[in-house]
């Protein structure tokens, strides 16, 4: 194969899940290294370039029909080098083959791992992916070098020690296309799991104490319902944080859970519990603490096509946010059919993100969408509601998930005025930017 000619037998132009058309077969392309990629680059010197990966983002980060998409499908092993303290991986490596070669050598990330991890290191880097706990930033901030190829064709590196570093921490593939990424890796640890059931009063009251007193805390609200269902999670070998008496009255989540699955069959009209939308719902009924490293723990995700949602609140506006949302949610006829899903995170190194130099929590949303890609009345317009009531709390989007741009002050992003100049100075024929990006960084 050259890079000169398109693969459409093997090259999706989908979203993940094909509720979206992001690209087209007679101008989508592999390229396998650098050098090819460069071969493509100037063989079609007009053409703007979509890069694609893993394709979970929300499909409007992805459009590329208006170019050539273009998929890195390196040759060989996608783990390249791993030492005690560093691993370099591929673009396309996914996260799965990252965790599962470093945890074979009784190494991990100093980060905790998204649920999903299907998605390229790369692609993942791109959009913001993060999980929780105060002790660490997004997934970016475990990376120390990052290897890219501009739109002229030539391979770079930026390491940690670089300024501009911060901008490739998260650069919604407008930067050039990453070939390769080093990140650090530590010593693998158990950890404890305790879960409960209590108050969403509770929850508005406790979050800053779970926090205080455990490594990872993850909760899931009911707003309706006033019930929060959290996860505390420490190192095995250490303390382990009490029950909290005030859960004691609160534990039975299961006539929730039931009406939740029901209303999410009306709205996609399938009310199979065995289906993706339910079986999420449906893993709360295990309420059974656990022990395990933080992949058993937290990589628990089930895909299933739906608009997801989040938004960074800091840290500090929890409780406030918190209790506005509260009324937003209880003022609408629609009624989410996902739990609100609550991650804070400590301060971030990424120039775009919502936790750039600051903690943050990010409170996430799901609606689950119809087979043909559509979603329930009122869903939609309940998101808007959602968002411009985070932004008052100084709440800043997942890039890679959906949002209304207009909703949100961005130019409050600090950096990011050095953001647009070093996209400008890297690509000043705008090759990697979407319709889309431009809009939202209104370049």
């Amino acid at each position: 194969m050259t890079t000169a000619e398109p693969t459409p037998a093997t090259l999706p132009t989908t979203n993940w899940c094909a509720t979206a058309t992001i690209a087209s077969p007679e101008r989508s392309y592999a390229v396998a290294d650098a050098a090819q990629a460069a071969e493509l680059f100037a063989a079609r010197p007009d053409s703007r370039v979509q890069l694609l990966g893993s394709r979970f983002s929300h499909p409007a980060l992805l459009e590329g029909t208006d170019g050539m998409a273009v998929h890195l499908r390196t040759r060989g092993p996608k783990v390249l080098r791993l030492d005690a303290s560093t691993v370099t991986v591929t673009g396309d490596c996914t996260l799965t083959e990252l965790w599962e070669h470093v945890r074979d050598w009784g190494l991990t990330l100093p980060v905790c791992p998204p649920v999903i991890t299907e998605q390229t290191v790369a692609g993942a880097i791109a959009t913001g992916t993060h999980a929780q706990g105060l002790g660490e930033g997004l997934l970016a901030d475990a990376v120390t070098a990052v290897a890219y190829v501009d739109a002229a064709g030539q391979e770079h590196e930026v390491t940690a020690d670089q300024e501009e570093f911060g901008a490739f921490l998260l650069h919604l593939g407008c930067l050039g296309l990453v070939t390769r990424l080093t990140l650090a890796v530590r010593p693998n640890t158990r950890y404890h799991c305790v879960k409960y059931t209590t108050s969403g009063t509770d929850l508005q009251q406790d979050f800053a104490l779970w926090n205080a007193r455990s490594a990872h805390v993850k909760a899931w609200w009911w707003v309706d319902e006033d019930r929060a269902h959290v996860w505390e999670v420490n190192p095995a070998a250490g303390p382990q944080p009490p029950h909290d008496h005030l859960a004691v009255a609160h534990t039975d989540l299961n006539p929730i859970l039931a009406a939740t699955q029901a209303r999410l069959g009306d709205d996609t009209g399938d009310h199979n519990n065995d289906a993706a939308p339910q079986r999420t719902v449906g893993r709360f009924y295990d309420y059974s603490d656990v022990e395990g490293d933080l992949v058993e723990i937290f990589r628990n995700g089930i895909p299933a096509p739906q608009v997801n949602m989040e938004v960074g609140v800091p840290l500090d506006r929890f409780t406030a946010a918190a209790a506005d949302l509260r009324a937003t949610v209880g003022a609408s006829p629609f009624r989410l059919h996902y739990p609100v899903i609550l991650r804070p995170t400590g301060p971030s190194q990424a120039w775009l993100s919502s936790a750039y130099g600051r903690a943050v929590v990010w409170f996430g949303f799901v609606v689950y969408q119809r087979p043909d890609g559509s979603v329930a009345d009122g869903s939609v317009e309940l998101l808007g509601d959602i968002q411009r009531t985070l932004a008052t709390h100084g709440g800043l989007p997942h890039w890679g998930k959906y949002f209304d741009e207009a909703r949100f002050d961005l130019a409050a992003l600090p950096r990011l005025a050095d953001f647009r100049a070093v996209r400008a100075r890297l690509d000043p024929g705008r090759r990697f930017l979407s319709a889309r990006v431009a809009q939202v960084l209104h370049v």
